[in-house]
């Protein structure tokens, strides 16, 4: 038998999986197929007829939470060495460092399903895309926060406050303009000339 006909063998004993799994989130409730499920099942099918999976090439990216991989398997007949390349991809959300590892699970079990043409209808990640799309939300809303927080806690000083740090120190407005545009043409902040002036008046004791 060619690799050919033991796929197709593969495929005749294993034609059907019923979702075993339940995904539910807020109002979101669906059943999947579980991955122990699919690997159990094709598993004990390619055992029966001398095939064997491995990956031989894979690579990954990730952005946020998100981790993709793409591999390319070697389907290969045990009797015979005759084999075939079959690719697969795969996401998996995680905040640490197991995304890598949710993405190829992911990636294996659809790799079964669809070399072996097992059909199980709507079947997304364990994670629902309700949850994930709420999960960015909320970063979103927080990231929001943060940087209108940020913005507040970093806000420079107007040159309003300047100039009347500048007439406590030298009882007068006099020499202010000069020293403001001295200080801009060397680049420096609201913020850095507050400072200059402040610690001034504490070396004079100025309150």
């Amino acid at each position: 038998m060619s690799v050919y006909k033991k796929i197709l063998a593969v495929m005749k004993d294993v034609e059907y999986l019923q979702k075993d799994d339940k995904v539910e989130f807020k109002t979101t409730k669906y059943k999947a197929i579980s991955e122990e499920k699919v690997t159990s099942a094709v598993g004990a099918a390619m055992r029966e007829h001398g095939l064997v999976i491995i990956p031989i090439e894979q690579e990954h990216f990730r952005q946020g939470d998100l981790t993709t991989v793409n591999v390319k398997y070697q389907i290969v007949d045990v009797d015979t060495g005759d084999s075939i390349v079959a690719v697969s991809s795969g996401t998996g959300v995680d905040t640490q460092d197991k995304g890598v590892g949710k993405a190829m699970t992911y990636s294996y079990k659809y790799l079964l399903l669809r070399a072996f043409a097992i059909p199980t209808g709507e079947d997304p990640d364990k994670v629902s895309s309700d949850e994930w799309d709420e999960k960015l939300k909320n970063q979103q809303k927080e990231g929001q926060t943060h940087k209108a927080n940020t913005k507040s806690e970093t806000k420079e000083p107007s040159e309003a406050v300047l100039k009347a740090k500048w007439q406590k120190l030298a009882g007068s407005l006099e020499g202010y303009d000069t020293w403001f545009k001295a200080q801009k043409g060397k680049g420096k902040t609201n913020q850095q000339m507050d400072e200059t002036l402040t610690n001034k008046m504490k070396e004079k004791g100025v309150a």
